[in-house]
């Protein structure tokens, strides 16, 4: 028997991107401008937050915790995108 899926609406997506867009600017104000260093400093953040993810995934503790995770998960990706695209990665 097929998944049925819910469809996501243009709130939700809107909503989602809202969320990230507040964290990012938390994360500027929080850290300043720099760029990551390196591609394996970038690599070093998001396999850490995919870990914290992955805990609250399997420690089914709170959907609001699983969601700032997968926030900080799309932060760090944002984050070493400009810092790529800045050329701001030195190795």
């Amino acid at each position: 028997m097929p998944n049925k899926r819910q469809q996501l609406t243009e709130l939700d997506f809107a909503k989602a991107l809202e969320g990230i867009q507040i964290k990012l600017e938390f994360r500027q104000k929080q850290k300043g401008m720099h760029t990551y260093a390196s591609i394996h400093e970038a690599l070093g953040i998001l396999q850490e937050e995919m870990t914290e993810f992955e805990n609250e995934v399997h420690g089914k503790l709170s959907r609001n915790l699983q969601i700032e995770e997968l926030k900080d998960i799309a932060v760090a990706a944002i984050w070493a995108i400009a810092s790529i695209e800045s050329n701001g990665i030195d190795w």
